[in-house]
């Protein structure tokens, strides 16, 4: 086949066009913006709760914000300050964050080490001039939860409730954190109604949903219709329980509703999505701040889903969340407390 002297010329412009773009290789990448490194709690990704929620924040701030991310999922205490101490001596990373209250004494250990490096640490305190502490306040969540369960108990015309008023709470561990949850929880609901009988049980680990369940049909079997998980990954055994005997669970952390649509009556919302995307924000912008960041109602860090709650309850309790909120009512935050907290305030 011949061609013409002009289509032969531009024929080798496209030649040598291609030549040199070979030469190039593909597009570089963008660098990214930032780079961030996550420890997550020993219950690990999946436990559709607090590891999630952290790890949806992370997502957000790629996408929003541009970095790039490294993790680890511990699965023992041990491990943390391994994995800290890779983190910190890679020494590449704005920003350093360690998920859950457990992490404390790694943290503690590892900034000290590396006071260069940036930290942060979700649900705990650690007292460092370059650690960023992130912590709630665990009683006010309790205290909706409480006033939702106990106006809900003993309602007639619903076959997912008992007569008797009766609810109950499965924390994870039996801890400070965990147990103002439930000092509010219990405020909240004998604040409503005194008669109210709230159930206790602690799991003893955060990734054990068979023990959540046992204990949380025990306590179905005690009278309960009303269980808030706060147990991590175990909670998904209270949620499972709740859709094997028709009775109502409260999730935690996340919305669990689509675990159990007919029966997860509200979720108890630790937005730590919003947490580790603001941590991240404030040091690409440079506005790290070591020390205490504490985040509840007003500050939305904490709240509820509306769920399967009906109306006219959540208008009440959007009543009372307005008063803490405002900083009119204060909720007890130890269990010997709430006693005394019921007849200083009551309803």
């Amino acid at each position: 086949m011949r061609f013409s002297k002009g289509l032969a010329s531009l024929l080798g412009v496209f030649l040598l066009s291609g030549l040199v773009l070979a030469a190039a290789g593909p597009p570089a990448m963008a660098a990214p913006k930032g780079r961030v490194a996550v420890v997550f709690a020993t219950g690990g990704l999946g436990d559709k709760s607090f590891n999630d929620s952290a790890m949806a924040g992370l997502k957000a701030a790629r996408e929003k914000l541009g970095i790039e991310y490294q993790y680890a999922e511990p699965s023992a205490i041990a491990e943390y300050e391994t994995f800290l101490t890779q983190f910190a001596r890679a020494g590449k990373y704005d920003l350093i964050v360690s998920i859950g209250f457990d992490q404390a004494d790694a943290l503690k250990a590892v900034s000290a080490r590396f006071p260069k490096e940036k930290f942060a640490i979700v649900d705990m305190v650690v007292d460092a001039p370059n650690v960023a502490s992130y912590v709630y306040k665990e009683p006010e969540r309790g205290f909706v939860l409480g006033m939702i369960a106990a106006m809900m108990t003993g309602r007639a015309g619903d076959p997912r409730i008992n007569k008797e008023k009766v609810i109950g709470v499965v924390g994870g561990m039996e801890i400070p954190l965990i147990k103002a949850n439930v000092a509010g929880y219990i405020a909240g609901a004998k604040y409503v109604d005194p008669d109210v009988k709230v159930l206790v049980s602690y799991v003893g680990g955060w990734a054990d949903p068979a023990r959540g369940k046992e204990l949380t049909l025990a306590q179905f079997d005690q009278g309960a219709d009303i269980v808030w998980q706060a147990a991590g990954r175990s909670g998904l055994g209270v949620i499972k329980a709740a859709q094997e005997k028709n009775r109502y669970a409260i999730g935690a952390d996340s919305d669990q509703d689509y675990l159990a649509p007919e029966n997860v009556l509200t979720n108890g919302m630790k937005f730590v999505d919003n947490t580790v995307f603001q941590a991240i924000q404030q040091v690409l912008g440079g506005k790290f701040k070591a020390g205490i960041h504490l985040l509840g109602l007003a500050e939305n860090g904490l709240g509820y889903t509306r769920s399967l709650v009906p109306r006219e309850i959540a208008a009440e309790v959007d009543k009372v969340k307005a008063k803490i909120v405002a900083g009119k009512l204060k909720v007890p935050e130890n269990i010997d407390e709430v006693d005394k907290w019921l007849k200083d305030n009551k309803k």
